[in-house]
C-alpha cells in the first residue's frame, strides 16, 4: 500500500484544524493507553509468527543512548526512549509519558503524567524525575536552547509538573516532543558510561549496542504501557539504498526505514512490501553565512539560488516525487507563501559579475585571488542532489567539491558549524509550532540556525509570532518572516518532497500509519 499525501487545499484545511485542536487540547484522547497504533488489529495472537523479531536497516543509526546526545535521535523511534508527548507524522500531538496538559495562564502550563511509570532500573518516573531530565537537557543538549531554554520546571506533586515559560508560548507543548525523559540521577552517577548504559522508560531495552552500526533490543516485560508484541528489534546500519533494497527482497530484513527515490519505484511495484510516506517538506541548501565571507554578500547568495534548475531537481533527481517550492513551509498551508524563488542562470551570472567575481580561464570565478569554490557537505540520501547541484553551479562559475559523510556524523558537523554548504535534511514542514520552527532556522544566535543568518527585523517578528495566540495573526507574521528570508536568501530552497519513507515486509503488522518510521508496541510479525 502506498500513502503519498498531495497537498490539496481540503487536506490543508483539515490538517490545520487538527493542529489547532491539538495545540489547545488538554489531550485526553488516547491518553488511556498512552502509546501505540490506531490501526492495531484485535485478536492477533493466532496470526502471529512464533518468532517476534523485527529486523530493519537504516542509514540513521544512533551513536549514543543518552537522549541529550545529538546522535541519539533514533532511539525514540525504536521504542527505547520516550518523550512526554509524541509528534505524529501529520504534526498533531499524542500523549505519551504525559497523560494530559493545559495552559493555566499565558506563561504557565501544567501537565499530568502517566501513573506507575518506572525506568528500567526500577526508579520511579515522577514529576521530580521529569524535572531533572529536562534540566539535564537544558544543560547538555545543544538543541534545547532554542526549544526549552529559560523554561522553569515546577513540581506540583508526584504526577503533576508545571512549566513556566519566559514569554507566552501557545505552542510550547510541541517543543517537548524532541526531549526524551531519562533517569538523570543515574546519568550523573555513570558519567560517560550512560552513552551505552542509559536508564530509560521504553518498551525495548538494548542488549547489544555498537554505536553507529548495530542495535539489538529486547521487550521489557514490566513496561508501563501497552505490552509489546515484538520480542526483539535488530537494527543495522545500511548506508546504501540499493543494498537496503536487496536485503529486503532477499528477506534478510523486515523494514527499510529510509526509502530513497531510486528505490521507491522498486518497492512500490513489489506486492511483498508496504510503503509509507509522511507529508512532504521543504528541501533546502544551507549556506554558512557566518563563516564563509563570500556568502555574506546577498548578491552571491541570491546568485546561488538563481543558478539552480529546480525543474531538473524535481523531474530528474527526484523522479517526479517532488513539487515546486514557495518558501520555508510546503505550499498550500495557510502560513506558506504563494510564490517561491526563481531560477535564472543569466541573472545569476550577472549578479556574480556585479559582486566582483570574474570568470577565470578554467571557468571558475575569482575575486581578489580567491576562487568561488566551496565544499558541499552531504550524505547518501542527498548525494544525487549534490551531484546535480555541482553541475548546475558549475554553469555559472561556482566550483563545488562534494564532501560525503555518514548521516549521523553530519549532525555534529552542522551543530559545530563545520561546513560551507550543506544538503543537510533540516527541512521546513507542516507544524503546530510555526514560531518555534522559524525561530530554529532564522533567529539570531540559535544553535540550529546553522548558517548563522541574522536580521533584527526577523528576530522581532519571530518573537512576536512565538507569543501570538491568534491563528490568523500567526499566519500573517509567518508570511512576513518568510518573505524577508526569501528575499535575503537566508537559505536556498530547492523543492518540496516527502522525506525518507519506510518500506515494510507485508508480514509486519500493527504499523501506526501516523508514526510511519517508528516501532510501536502493537507491531508484530504475522505468519
Amino acid at each position: 500500500m502506498l500513502i503519498y499525501l498531495k497537498k490539496s487545499s481540503w487536506f490543508t484545511f483539515i490538517l490545520t484544524l487538527l493542529i489547532a485542536l491539538s495545540a489547545c487540547s488538554t489531550a485526553t484522547n488516547s491518553a488511556s493507553s498512552g502509546t501505540g497504533a490506531n490501526n492495531a488489529a484485535a485478536g492477533t495472537s493466532s496470526a502471529m509468527a512464533d518468532q517476534q523479531v523485527l529486523k530493519y536497516v537504516t542509514l540513521n543509526m544512533p551513536r549514543s543512548l543518552d537522549p541529550t546526545n545529538v546522535d541519539a535521535q533514533r532511539i525514540t523511534s525504536d521504542g527505547i526512549a520516550e518523550p512526554l508527548v509524541m509528534l505524529n507524522d501529520d504534526a498533531t500531538l499524542r500523549p505519551w509519558l504525559a497523560k494530559s496538559w493545559k495552559n493555566v495562564e499565558p506563561t504557565l502550563w501544567e501537565m499530568e503524567l502517566q501513573p506507575n511509570v518506572k525506568f528500567w532500573s526500577g526508579a520511579v518516573m515522577d514529576a521530580a524525575a521529569v524535572k531533572a531530565a529536562l534540566e539535564r537537557h537544558q544543560k547538555l543538549n545543544k538543541r534545547a536552547s532554542s526549544q526549552i531554554g529559560g523554561v522553569e520546571f515546577i513540581v506540583k506533586d508526584a504526577l503533576h509538573i508545571q512549566f513556566k515559560t519566559p514569554k507566552p508560548d501557545p505552542a510550547f507543548i510541541f517543543k517537548l516532543t524532541g526531549f526524551a525523559i531519562h533517569n538523570a540521577a543515574e546519568a550523573d552517577r555513570l558519567g560517560d558510561k550512560f552513552n551505552k548504559e542509559a536508564d530509560l522508560t521504553g518498551f525495548m531495552k538494548p542488549t547489544q549496542f555498537i554505536p553507529g552500526e548495530l542495535l539489538i533490543a529486547e521487550a521489557v516485560p514490566t513496561y508501563w504501557g501497552t505490552k509489546p508484541k515484538l520480542q526483539r528489534v535488530e537494527a543495522r546500519l545500511g548506508s546504501d539504498g540499493q543494498g537496503r533494497l536487496l536485503a529486503m527482497k532477499s528477506g534478510d530484513t523486515d523494514a527499510d526505514m529510509n526509502v530513497e527515490v531510486e528505490q521507491r519505484i522498486a518497492y512500490e511495484k513489489d506486492k511483498k512490501f508496504n510503503v509509507l510516506y509522511p507529508p512532504g517538506s521543504t528541501r533546502n541548501l544551507w549556506l554558512n553565512i557566518k563563516k564563509v565571507p563570500a556568502f555574506q554578500d546577498p548578491k552571491v547568495r541570491l546568485a546561488i539560488s538563481l543558478a539552480l534548475d529546480r525543474k531538473e531537481l524535481i523531474d530528474g533527481v527526484s523522479r517526479g516525487f517532488a513539487e515546486p517550492v514557495t518558501g520555508h513551509f510546503p505550499k498550500g498551508l495557510p502560513y506558506a507563501l504563494d510564490k517561491g524563488p526563481e531560477s535564472d542562470r543569466a541573472k545569476a551570472a550577472q549578479l556574480l559579475e556585479e559582486a566582483g567575481w570574474k570568470a577565470g580561464a578554467d571557468g571558475v570565478r575569482t575575486k581578489d585571488g580567491q576562487k568561488l569554490q566551496f565544499k558541499l557537505l552531504t550524505y547518501s540520501f542527498f548525494q544525487p542532489t549534490a551531484v546535480a547541484l555541482q553541475s548546475q553551479l558549475k554553469a555559472v562559475g561556482v566550483n563545488i567539491e562534494i564532501a560525503p559523510v555518514e548521516t549521523t556524523a553530519s549532525n555534529q558537523l552542522m551543530l559545530d558549524g563545520n561546513f560551507e554548504m550543506a544538503t543537510y535534511c533540516s527541512c521546513g514542514s507542516v507544524t503546530g509550532d510555526i514560531g518555534g520552527q522559524l525561530k530554529s532556522y532564522y533567529r539570531s544566535g540559535i544553535v540550529s540556525n546553522y548558517g548563522g543568518y541574522s536580521n533584527p527585523e526577523v528576530d522581532k517578528l519571530i518573537d512576536q509570532l512565538s507569543a501570538e495566540f491568534d491563528a490568523n495573526k500567526q499566519n500573517e507574521l509567518a508570511k512576513q518572516v518568510q518573505k524577508i528570508v526569501l528575499d535575503e536568501t537566508a537559505i536556498v530552497y530547492m523543492y518540496n518532497s516527502a522525506s525518507w519513507g519506510s518500506a515494510y515486509n507485508n508480514k509486519v503488522k500493527g504499523i501506526d500509519e501516523n508514526l510511519r518510521t517508528k516501532i510501536v508496541p502493537e507491531m508484530y510479525i504475522s505468519k
